[in-house]
């Protein structure tokens, strides 16, 4: 059967459509020293014939580590060489992926170095050109690309059953964009189009939820079989996986998406909200700021932003994405809960208390500000509220226990003993 690629970064199936490009080689190699790079690509250039074409991730701007855009150069190009003269790791890295996919790799390196590499002797090619100056690798590397083999295109399974049964293969194609369908018109039931950087869960019922979660195991294996996604499609499972706390299969659904729609914005506001929830908040930031230079003053991205700044304690810049926020949508009750938890911070307890209590006159049952409530009266040392507004907050959801147990919010009540009985009831 056909080659499943797994993805390195998260391990599960990459759903890119691979097509090698016959005369292409991938470059590992350095950045610095400037001179040597410069060197190298002279002497490969000329040892090289016109037809061939030469990538290297570092002629791709902004790509500074391991990303999906450079394993897709490894995978789209027919052979690999990686110069190791300098040991570099994201060289190494590159190497080590053009070996597994059984890439005809030539290593570049050092005259008296090449016994150090130690490559398992059943390798197949794989040539090493060992060179004192650049200028002594244009023979050798002009007479090992003579010599490569052609190139093998990875088949999937979808595609080796066409060879053998067309008709099924036909039938199987359409029952893939049946479903695909359905999967859309769901998401779009649910409403998980934007994605905030919120506590809860979008409410969805039961029942849709359930279809959903079958719709997307059905992609999962359409995907295995090498069905391809497209940018929208990949979008919603981002979406999907967001909301069901599976981030990193939504960071990979949102970079494809991104691969095929790099200007979108609504794409780029949910992949932030992705990296906040990883922790990740400056690639967050970079991608609500590009969304926002898409679509000047969005209230949903301009929320997010404000709500990552108040995780990074950047509390001014917090409060002028959330102030604009509220400005375009003022009744949104996890935006005013967010700006409460700003103004407590920045010692504004009456300002906070305005946006809590309007939070709640807006949803009754909104937890994070129940929960933040009992921050706010702990840092203006009112106790028996604190402990109040926490009891409630608990009740509704017990992973608020867990989180006062470490909020530093509530050192000013942590001695006092009803809040001790509090956290450490058992359920």
């Amino acid at each position: 059967m056909g080659q499943i690629i797994r993805c390195p970064l998260t391990g599960i199936s990459c759903y890119k459509p691979i097509i090698i490009e016959e005369k292409s080689f991938f470059l590992a190699e350095a950045e610095k020293p400037e001179e040597d790079r410069k060197r190298r690509i002279k002497a490969i250039n000329e040892a090289i014939e016109d037809e061939y074409k030469i990538r290297s991730a570092l002629d791709e701007k902004g790509i500074n580590a391991f990303t999906c855009k450079i394993c897709e150069m490894i995978q789209t190009c027919a052979y690999g060489i990686a110069d190791i003269t300098q040991r570099n790791p994201n060289v190494l890295l590159e190497l080590g992926m053009m070996i597994a996919l059984g890439k005809p790799t030539i290593i570049l390196s050092k005259s008296g170095e090449e016994q150090e590499l130690k490559l398992p002797s059943d390798l197949n090619a794989i040539e090493v050109i060992p060179f004192t100056e650049y200028i002594d690798i244009i023979d050798q590397l002009r007479e090992v690309v003579q010599k490569l083999p052609s190139p093998v295109s990875p088949l999937s399974p979808i595609q080796d059953l066409e060879k053998i049964q067309p008709q099924f293969a036909d039938e199987l194609r359409k029952m893939g964009a049946d479903i695909v369908e359905e999967f859309k018109e769901s998401m779009d039931r649910a409403k998980l189009d934007t994605i905030l950087l919120r506590e809860e869960k979008i409410e969805v019922p039961t029942e849709l939820s359930e279809r959903i979660v079958k719709l997307e195991e059905t992609l999962k294996d359409l995907v295995r079989l090498g069905f391809t996604t497209d940018a929208g499609t990949a979008f919603l499972r981002g979406n999907f996986y967001c909301d069901q706390g599976k981030y990193e299969e939504a960071l990979a659904n949102y970079n494809w998406s991104l691969e095929l729609r790099p200007d979108d914005p609504a794409t780029l506001n949910n992949r932030g909200v992705t990296y906040a929830k990883l922790g990740r908040y400056d690639d967050a930031l970079a991608d609500f700021n590009r969304s926002l230079e898409l679509t000047t003053d969005h209230p949903n991205t301009l929320a997010n932003r404000g709500a990552a700044y108040v995780k990074l304690e950047r509390y001014e810049e917090a409060l002028a994405n959330l102030n604009r926020s509220l400005e375009l949508k003022p009744d949104d009750p996890a935006t005013l809960c967010n700006r409460g938890v700003t103004y407590a911070h920045m010692e504004r307890y009456d300002d906070a208390l305005a946006d809590f209590n309007r939070s709640l006159e807006l949803r009754p049952d909104h937890t994070a500000t129940l929960y933040n409530l009992a921050c706010l009266f702990s840092l203006w040392r009112k106790t028996d509220e604190a402990l109040a507004y926490l009891e409630k907050a608990i009740s509704r959801d017990k992973k608020y226990r867990e989180d006062a147990k470490t909020d530093k919010d509530f050192d000013n009540i942590r001695d006092d003993p009803r809040f001790k009985e509090l956290v450490e009831l058992e359920d």
